[in-house]
């Protein structure tokens, strides 16, 4: 059975904090991003703002009802840009993306790169591991760095590339991370799909198998705007949900000028961009 926690969304409950941590050791982020960065690869830098539309996909479960909505979008002329299994989730349906963006530091998340298309631009966090830059030789790659935390970390890059460095380093997921490096891209005007932060009933995690994310612990939590008891709604979420959700009321309350977004699916972020409770304040 669900474990029921009152969640509002400007209020962290503690559970939301179980995913904080890294799934490897600094120790191998440390050595994964020493051998990257000796690739010879471009690392990703600042652009000028453009005009240009991003159709970031995600792979929340809503991904699989909004199929049509993210086909027009591209067919308008977005550029859709693919996070993880959201990757091949895109070239199984003939959508072609014009990025993949990879934060994951463990092997087995090279899966999502086996499939390789024609001109896209593949950015990788230079803490992946070296096997997936292995996968991807030949094709248009770019790194991008995430810091980990590790004060080793920063001084190995720093010293690497003379302080010129960019790091994305607001969010815990890839969803989130991915807003801020495209717009530091250029990128500011964003149609978003699959970035849900919550568990649909009759669907599974994700838009396709991911079978990591099988035996999470779940609980439910209530998102309401501030004095509209009418529009609070109850979602099921996993801890890393509940965190991404928190880590998307700051990105939009602290950099939320920069960009402007629209969330597609019925989840728990489009939820409460729609009716304004990431913006409550206490």
């Amino acid at each position: 059975m669900n474990q029921v926690v009152p969640f509002v969304a400007d209020e962290v409950h503690p559970l939301a904090f179980e995913f904080q941590g890294l799934n490897v050791s600094h120790e191998t982020i440390l050595e994964q991003v020493a051998h990257n960065i000796r690739l010879g690869l471009p690392q990703a830098m600042p652009y000028e703002v453009n005009g240009e539309v991003v159709a970031l996909v995600c792979g929340g479960p809503s991904l699989n009802d909004t199929v049509d909505e993210l086909v027009e979008a591209a067919w308008l002329g977005a550029k859709v840009v693919a996070v993880n299994g959201a990757y091949q989730w895109c070239v199984d349906r003939n959508i072609r993306p014009s990025a993949m963006v990879m934060l994951d530091a463990r092997e087995f998340n090279t899966r999502f790169l086996r499939t390789p298309v024609p001109d896209c631009h593949y950015l990788l966090a230079s803490s992946c591991h070296p096997k997936a830059f292995d996968i991807c030789r030949g094709r248009k790659v770019t790194l991008w760095h995430v810091l980990s935390g590790c004060e080793d970390e920063v001084k190995l890059l720093e010293d690497f590339y003379w302080k010129q460095i960019h790091p994305i380093t607001m969010g815990t997921t890839i969803g989130l991370r991915a807003i801020s490096l495209m717009r530091m891209l250029g990128f500011c005007r964003f149609e978003i799909f699959g970035l849900d932060s919550c568990h649909i009933e009759g669907k599974d995690h994700h838009a396709y198998p991911q079978g990591e994310n099988d035996d999470e612990f779940k609980f439910a939590v209530w998102v309401k705007p501030e004095g509209r008891d009418d529009l609070a709604k109850r979602f099921i979420c996993s801890p890393w949900m509940a965190k991404q959700s928190q880590d998307f009321i700051e990105l939009v309350k602290e950099r939320g000028d920069l960009f402007s977004v629209n969330v597609h699916g019925d989840g728990m972020i489009a939820h409460m961009v729609r009716t304004g409770a990431q913006l409550q304040e206490e």
